[in-house]
């Protein structure tokens, strides 16, 4: 990769990373499925206008909206708002990448190679020290846990829905599945949450609306375009690695930012759940094969 695209992907990590400290200032004035539901609004109403339907199905579309964006990002905010530390919340949240895998293998036949099941099966160690460590004063509670791992699940769901589909535009994707979510969460919240939505958008803080604009100025559309356009440049086993680099970047963020820290024993759960996810996605063999081609 050259050095410009190897830029391009850590300022996408970083983006994406940073996002789960962030949202942590919106979150502490707008209840999570009201900013779930006004993220995609504000992104998918006014551009509908100049991007045109992607070429693929209304259900297609529909799919995407429901898993990548109404499930994937509630119930991450869900767990923000007082059952995760963002930082922890960005490490969970990439059990995408072991649902990724797995689903592979059994809806397209994919191979799990034994470097990927040494990497499950260390992730899964890691995951557990999480759960049974759970409510416990420290990072997550076991709600918290249970949201972020359905959240990788949802995730993992979408990504099988991108790979079925050829030649998507995913830009125009992203933007048209954005109209899916905002109707049924704003639904959801004024029973759910609050039943003066407009009153609490009208007093919420600068700092929360500036949460608000970086999720969906900088995550909707440069953290998620340019990290789509990567991959389909590249090889997967080129980029791939570097979005292990999105929960460290969280982590930090959350630290510095929030204040936030784990006990030991959360570290070191963590660090078995990174190196899981790190055995999953690197793939040695193909890295040194395309770089003898």
């Amino acid at each position: 990769m050259p050095i410009y695209s190897i830029l391009k992907a850590l300022a996408c990590v970083f983006i994406i990373g940073m996002a789960y400290p962030i949202v942590k200032f919106a979150i502490n004035d707008i209840p999570p499925l009201l900013l779930t539901a006004l993220r995609f609004s504000l992104v998918g109403v006014p551009l509908i206008i100049f991007f045109p339907f992607p070429k693929t199905s209304v259900m297609n579309v529909f799919l995407t909206g429901i898993f990548l964006q109404f499930l994937n990002t509630g119930l991450v905010y869900f767990a923000l708002r007082s059952d995760a530390q963002s930082g922890v919340a960005s490490l969970l949240a990439q059990s995408q990448v072991l649902f990724t895998l797995l689903f592979s293998v059994y809806f397209f036949g994919d191979k799990i190679s034994r470097q990927q099941l040494l990497g499950l099966l260390v992730a899964a160690v890691g995951f557990t020290i999480f759960f049974l460590h759970a409510d416990e004063n420290g990072a997550t509670t076991t709600m918290g846990l249970v949201l972020l791992i359905a959240s990788g699940m949802a995730w993992a769901i979408g990504n099988m829905l991108l790979k079925s589909m050829k030649g998507v535009n995913l830009l125009h994707l992203m933007i048209w599945a954005s109209l899916v979510p905002p109707i049924p969460l704003f639904v959801l919240s004024y029973f759910m949450e609050t039943q003066r939505p407009l009153k609490v958008l009208l007093e919420a803080s600068p700092l929360a609306w500036g949460a608000v604009l970086y999720q969906c100025l900088f995550i909707t559309l440069l953290g998620f375009m340019w990290w789509g356009e990567l991959m389909r440049r590249y090889s997967a086993a080129f980029v791939a690695p570097f979005g292990l680099l999105v929960p460290v970047f969280g982590l930090m963020g959350s630290w510095v930012l929030l204040g936030e820290s784990m006990d030991t024993i959360e570290w070191w759960a963590s660090l078995l759940v990174f190196v899981g996810i790190a055995f999953c996605v690197i793939n040695v063999q193909e890295i040194k094969a395309q770089a003898k081609g």
